[in-house]
């Protein structure tokens, strides 16, 4: 096990690396830089290329991201252009608030894929097989940050059950306050991972229902729990890995969702480097999500091969 998970940890670095220069060679060769947004329009052509050699965005691209990746690897993402504040400190708070709706997105998602794609495949031709492929297809096809503004619309504003946007409401109202404001951006993040993984369990469940050993299970007389049990423990594993990969799309792919209910997360602080060219925050943002990437699937492969020690060989 121990090997398995060294050599995991062995592929994790060249991936990083790879991703940390395609994303650092990217956001540089795109149109525009910070200067447009630091300076007003009307500033001098002298005033331009004088900031930007202050910034050291006149260096040679190769040696700005040398430069940028030894002090990303001593723990140092450097200071925002605009925002002129510790990026780690504001890496900091962002990425709770990303992990704090993305663990209750995966909650919601996952609790009711689970339920629904078990009784789906238990029961084909049921009215809640029905509202299982259903929300199935609706999460699937329906943009995250569209079904926000539905729900946000429609419980937020129309019915006032609960607050359209923002973390916290002013001057902050606990721990139920924060819940109330999490409630519709978790559901809107959480409407694509639902419908993946109930379509995912459902299929997988009904298949190994259809299996050998569920048949001599019921012939030899064990108990519904008992063959659930069994079923439960080989559809675990594919489950796992769908799961580990949406928990990341989750933390990483909520940007429009937290731009659209003003959620103060990692997507939300992406998503404002972007529009101000803030060069430090994306490759930061970008390289945390993706670190977070790798290291769920190294969770995820650990567990698996746990479940089923035959993995440990590939």
């Amino acid at each position: 096990m121990l090997n398995f998970l060294l050599r995991r940890i062995v592929y994790m670095i060249p991936t990083l690396l790879g991703v940390s220069f395609v994303v650092f060679m990217l956001i540089q060769i795109v149109p525009g830089n910070p200067v447009d947004a630091l300076l007003p329009p009307e500033a001098s052509q002298e005033a331009k290329e004088n900031m930007i050699r202050d910034l050291g965005l006149d260096r040679p691209l190769l040696l700005q991201y040398m430069n940028w990746l030894g002090k990303v690897v001593q723990g140092d993402f450097g200071q925002s252009i605009i925002k002129k504040y510790s990026i780690n400190e504001l890496m900091g708070e962002a990425l709770a608030n990303s992990m704090l709706l993305a663990l209750a997105s995966s909650l919601f998602s996952f609790f009711f894929a689970v339920l629904l794609g078990v009784y789906a495949a238990y029961r084909p031709n049921s009215w809640v097989a029905s509202l299982g492929n259903m929300l199935a297809i609706c999460g699937i096809s329906v943009p995250n940050f569209w079904g926000g503004l539905i729900l946000m619309g429609v419980f937020g504003i129309m019915l006032g059950w609960l607050p359209p946007m923002g973390m916290t409401s002013m001057g902050g109202g606990g721990f139920l306050d924060v819940l109330a404001h999490l409630v519709l951006p978790a559901v809107a993040a959480g409407m694509v991972t639902l419908g993946t993984m109930t379509r995912m369990v459902r299929s997988n469940v009904y298949e190994l229902l259809n299996q050998e050993f569920v048949l001599t299970l019921r012939a030899k007389g064990a108990r519904p729990i008992t063959i659930l049990l069994h079923v439960m423990k080989n559809a675990t594993p594919p489950i796992l890995t769908v799961a580990g990969l949406q928990f990341g799309n989750l933390l990483g792919g909520s940007v429009l969702v937290e731009t659209v209910f003003s959620w103060p997360g990692l997507g939300h602080l992406i998503y404002q480097g972007i529009t101000q060219r803030d060069y430090p925050i994306i490759q930061a943002g970008i390289l945390v999500i993706s670190i977070f990437f790798v290291v769920l699937n190294i969770i995820v492969d650990a567990l698996h091969a746990l479940i089923d020690p035959k993995v440990q060989r590939v």
